[in-house]
């Protein structure tokens, strides 16, 4: 982290530090908050079904903690987790680094000293315990902006807007939706056509056909998609279903006779639901991936990128 922040993540940037109030009633939370974590988390935080495979690489009483922390505080317990796993790989280095950080959360020690908490309530306030190192690194935060500018504070833990992109990234992966992130844009573009008719070749933006929805949607967020279902399946980067998280596309096979394998395309928006332009004389609607008819179909999924695929 900087002077300020801390853990040396990014070619040596120091890391620091993080901050909150300590944790209350734990032993009554625990169960109802590891419960909330497993399907997504807190009430009021924009989310996303939390990617199972993701969210079992955070140990489980951490896990409680984060929860804890994301609910009392309203930062969202995801991006706490994500600041874990970069900063100490959940306690697995923890330092000191080259700027000197050290514990959990990667303090640099005199803010350590000002931000200090007992949160498990032995009498001791040690950086190298998770329970007193995550509600002080939500107290940093939350002095840093946190939860109404969770990008300003997360840049005040590490002066790098690099490093605010890579942990919101992991956040994304473990349920939460960054509101101004191009996942939930795309989800808010999909739902505001809703209702709107099918019409074969229709690229919007008042009827479209598949693909033209998928790929008006990511037009308006500055991602280039080609025409076709097929050649969308071709242009994105393939996401194992244990991975899906909104905005994604979803790809279907075979649904009418055609030279491509790929021929139709749906943008997932959560919750195990779809939206995309059926077909003819139908609107845009919301389908559910277990849907009897489009789930025989299905396919694989994809992720748009901005710039060409590694």
């Amino acid at each position: 982290m900087n002077p300020t922040p801390g853990g040396d993540i990014f070619g040596g940037v120091p890391s620091e530090g993080l901050k909150i109030a300590g944790i209350v009633g734990a032993l009554f939370m625990a169960p109802m908050l590891f419960l909330m974590a497993a399907v997504g988390g807190t009430p009021g935080i924009a989310q996303s079904p939390a990617s199972a495979a993701a969210v079992a690489e955070i140990p489980p009483e951490h896990l409680v903690v984060m929860q804890e922390i994301g609910a009392s505080t309203g930062i969202p317990w995801q991006v706490l987790a994500a600041i874990a796993k970069v900063e100490s790989g959940f306690g697995a280095n923890m330092g000191p680094s080259s700027a000197g950080a050290i514990g959990y959360c990667q303090f640099m020690p005199s803010t350590w000293e000002h931000y200090r908490r007992d949160g498990d309530g032995d009498g001791i306030a040690d950086p190298f315990n998770y329970r007193d190192c995550l509600p002080a690194a939500a107290q940093y935060l939350l002095d840093s902006g946190a939860p109404g500018d969770l990008r300003r504070a997360l840049y005040a833990y590490n002066h790098s807007w690099q490093y605010v992109d890579h942990v919101l990234g992991i956040a994304v992966s473990y349920g939460y939706l960054d509101p101004a992130g191009i996942p939930a844009q795309a989800v808010g573009l999909a739902r505001s056509r809703i209702g709107l008719p099918y019409v074969w070749g229709a690229a919007g933006p008042d009827s479209f056909d598949c693909s033209g929805l998928t790929q008006w949607i990511y037009a308006q967020l500055g991602i280039s998609l080609p025409r076709t279902a097929q050649a969308q399946f071709e242009a994105t980067m393939p996401v194992p279903m244990e991975y899906l998280q909104p905005g994604d596309l979803l790809f279907y096979e075979q649904t009418y006779p055609s030279h491509e394998r790929i021929t139709h395309v749906g943008i997932y928006v959560g919750s195990g639901v779809v939206i995309m332009a059926t077909q003819p004389g139908e609107f845009i609607k919301e389908v559910t991936l277990d849907n009897t008819y489009w789930s025989q179909y299905f396919a694989s999924a994809g992720r748009p990128l901005k710039g060409p695929m590694a």
